[in-house]
């Protein structure tokens, strides 16, 4: 029968032992909770990061939504430019026409000018108020519309 002193030695050594083994099984738990909790940090800063990025493409989306506006604008007007331009064409053909017939359409003659000089004067007035548009597209995109 062995001492009681090395049964004893047996029973502390077995504690050390058990003890040693909880230790180094410890030690790992807890690492991989520290990377588990940075890996939460991660997730976090990239979900922050994520919704910034969703913000700035709705940003996007609505100056591009705002400048197609300003280009559908600026295409009206141009072709509104465009409609009054033939029809001042027309009239210079007939004021041509009738300038070169005879005196007694004179007083013609003084109806399509009138009538000429004042589609001329809105025809002006388009082609300044389609410059200024322009200008300020061209401030907003950074460049000149092709």
């Amino acid at each position: 029968m062995p001492l009681p002193s090395v049964r004893l030695t047996a029973a502390l050594a077995g504690l050390v032992l058990v003890g040693g083994l909880a230790a180094a099984a410890a030690g790992p738990a807890k690492d991989t909770h520290d990377d588990i909790s940075a890996q939460r940090q991660l997730i976090s800063a990239q979900l922050v990061t994520l919704r910034e990025q969703v913000e700035i493409a709705r940003q996007t989306r609505d100056l591009a939504q705002q400048q197609l506006k300003v280009a559908e604008q600026t295409r009206d007007l141009a072709m509104d430019t465009r409609d009054r331009t033939a029809a001042l064409e027309r009239l210079g053909v007939q004021l041509r026409d009738v300038a070169t017939s005879t005196d007694a359409k004179a007083g013609r003659v003084t109806e399509l000018t009138t009538r000429l000089l004042a589609l001329a004067a809105e025809i002006l007035a388009v082609a300044k108020e389609t410059e200024r548009h322009a200008q300020s597209l061209d401030t907003k995109t950074g460049g000149p519309v092709p």
